[in-house]
Parts: structure tokens; sequence; C-alpha cells
């Protein structure tokens, strides 16, 4: 018996670090908003950790109203000075591209604006 657990805890253990090393590049749909000079989306909860599948106002009020919102910052790739470029869609509902990782979206890449 004791031949068999050391293995399989090696073997949970590798996976689960690989698995947690690596973050995948997902779309993200939320309402994006600006706070002490700092970008941020707000992601419908039911996003978190499978990215948003369906980019739209209809699909995105569902979401949100079924399991509430919260706020991710943004992670530009470029400098700060780059959150001046997005002011214009405040308010606005976006879908940008980037990876979840300690509780904000880096490298972010503008996809599309759905609007008001």
């Amino acid at each position: 018996m004791k031949k068999h657990i050391l293995p399989a805890l090696f073997l949970c253990v590798s996976l689960g670090s690989a698995g947690s090393a690596a973050a995948d590049t997902e779309n993200w749909c939320g309402t994006y908003f600006e706070e002490n000079g700092r970008g941020y989306i707000r992601l419908a909860r039911d996003d978190f950790g499978i990215g948003s599948s369906n980019c739209s106002l209809d699909g995105y009020a569902q979401r949100a109203e079924k399991s509430g919102t919260a706020k991710i910052a943004l992670n530009f790739t470029r400098n700060r000075s780059t959150v001046t470029k997005w002011r214009k869609f405040h308010n606005h509902l976006i879908e940008v591209r980037g990876e979840f990782q300690n509780g904000y979206i880096s490298g972010t890449h503008f996809v599309r604006d759905m609007g008001v």
C-alpha cells in the first residue's frame, strides 16, 4: 500500500502545479470603467475561470443578473497612458482578450465595443 501512495502523491502534486502555472488567454465581456486612473472591467461572476463565451448585451445582462458582477483590473500591454485611449469606452460593454491571473487581466487586447 505504501508503494502506491508516494507515486500517487507525486502525480497529484505534479498535475496540480502544472495546471495552475499556466493561465489561458480568454475573451472577457464586461462593462468598462475607470477608477483612480486605472481601467477596470465589470465581469459577470459566471465568467470567472472560463471566460465569456458569448459577448452580447442580452447575454451579459442575463449572466450578471444571475451571478452578480465583480470589478477586475485591466493590465494593458503598454504603459498606463493607454488608459486615456480607453476613456471613450466608459460604461460601454466591451470584449477584451487576456489572461486572468492574480485578480486582474494581463496582456489586455481590445476585441470590440458593444455600445452602451
